[in-house]
């Protein structure tokens, strides 16, 4: 189908948020829109490049996670029409029942994110990216939550679930869980304790990795001493890339939850003037079975991711040694470089 050549007057930032299915991609881009204003953001979903409906991958036996089951070419195509500014005809993939719909026209807008389980497979396709998230929650935690999406909004029973999850096993080992090391940002979940229900967000511990192909931001100097709220720098993460880590404990009081929040929108506001700020209560909001919670370990890494995303159209993506800084410094003078976040 022909689209028209509706071109953006800035490139949109592009932002790629990867992990397996029931990683909790949709659950932590929901504030974005809030936070960023859904009227700046396109977001494509790239289950809609499945080459093969539900049916033809039963009879020929290949997982939505195998290559095989993905149109890659059109997928990187109009990604990258999409960051050229360009207007697209995006397939449409309907989990209700498997198939194929009718076409739908996708216009890029300030930011793009792209959410799926291949978005860094490929290099034509990742080396779209300005910023590249993985998700990797704990494998029960995703267990549970896919459970729950795909029975409460997806029709299916639980054995049918557990089946699915067995039978992906082999493909998301060889072809998912590697692209974590692609990544620029990974976010974790992980329980606490005993002492808290394994399916609730509430009290979750995160861990934020930061690879060092992202600056530091300012706000994060403050995080070094902190009980529920550390900082570690310059540690070597389990895919051997030098990474900066932020661990949030999921016990963390209101309290304390509010004070980092306030650091980093006072950071957020000296740079990004178009950030909508949202209270404490309306970040962290997620739904359950019986209803919507809040969490504030949620609510903070998705106030961060915003402010990361905002940062990558202002940034170049880069870490600068101190040795090196006089040799590169004319790389530096440009007015979307800020030198102190760089090192």
């Amino acid at each position: 189908m022909p689209v028209s050549n509706a071109r953006s007057e800035t490139a949109p930032v592009f932002v790629g948020i990867g992990g397996d299915s029931g990683s909790g991609k949709s659950t932590l881009a929901a504030a974005f829109y809030d936070l960023l204003g859904a009227e700046r953001i396109t977001t494509v979903c790239l289950d809609d490049y499945h080459s093969l409906d539900r049916r033809e991958r039963a009879l020929i036996g290949v997982t939505p996670l195998n290559p095989r089951a993905n149109n890659f070419a059109l997928m990187e195509e109009q990604l990258w029409a999409l960051k050229r500014g360009d207007a697209i005809s995006k397939p449409v993939y309907d989990h209700a029942d498997g198939t194929f719909q009718a076409p739908e026209r996708i216009e890029p807008n300030e930011v793009v994110i792209i959410q799926g389980l291949h978005p860094f497979l490929l290099p034509g396709i990742r080396e779209a990216f300005d910023l590249k998230v993985w998700l990797d929650p704990e494998a029960a935690l995703r267990i549970r939550w896919k459970l729950q999406r795909d029975i409460a909004k997806r029709g299916y029973a639980e054995a049918q679930v557990r089946a699915e999850i067995e039978a992906r096993r082999a493909d998301a080992e060889a072809y998912i869980e590697p692209q974590r090391a692609q990544a620029d940002l990974v976010v974790r979940f992980s329980s606490p304790g005993k002492d808290v229900s394994p399916g609730s967000i509430d009290h979750l511990n995160v861990r934020l990795t930061q690879r060092h192909s992202m600056p530091q931001l300012a706000f994060e100097h403050g995080l070094g001493n902190g009980t529920t709220v550390r900082l570690r720098n310059d540690i070597v993460d389990p895919d051997g890339r030098q990474s900066d880590v932020v661990e949030i404990d999921g016990r963390i009081s209101a309290d304390d939850a509010a004070r980092i929040e306030r650091a980093v929108w006072d950071h957020a506001s000296e740079r990004h003037h178009h950030l909508h700020h949202l209270r404490q209560k309306e970040l962290g909001s997620y739904d359950e079975p019986h209803g919507r919670r809040h969490s504030d370990p949620l609510g903070l890494t998705q106030l961060i991711l915003a402010h990361r995303i905002l940062s990558a159209q202002k940034s170049l993506l880069v870490r600068v040694k101190a040795d090196d800084y006089a040799a590169m410094s004319h790389q530096l003078t440009s007015p979307r470089v800020s030198s102190t976040e760089t090192r």
